[in-house]
């Protein structure tokens, strides 16, 4: 299994980004994760693309966040960016 911890950007299809931190991790040919999300609006399309800091990129889907917390749910679209 593998992970990654650490800061990423989140991409739109419009192209806005924002800066989150992330906790992913791949378990046998899929990943998820999580990410603590400051102010961002989740509305509209949910899938977008995840940017590490080296430039690798892949296509997330967001998920569900409770309205009092500020992390949000990731599912991951082919290979893992970060294994």
């Amino acid at each position: 299994m593998s992970r990654y911890r650490g800061p990423a950007t989140l991409i739109s299809s419009d192209g806005a980004e924002v800066e989150v931190y992330v906790d992913l991790r791949t378990k046998q040919r899929e990943w998820s994760g999580t990410a603590t999300i400051g102010d961002f609006d989740a509305t509209g399309l949910n899938d977008r693309t995840l940017r590490l800091p080296d430039g690798r990129e892949a296509q997330v889907t967001l998920g569900s966040s409770a309205a009092w917390s500020d992390v949000i749910t990731l599912e991951g679209s082919g290979p893992p960016p970060f294994a």
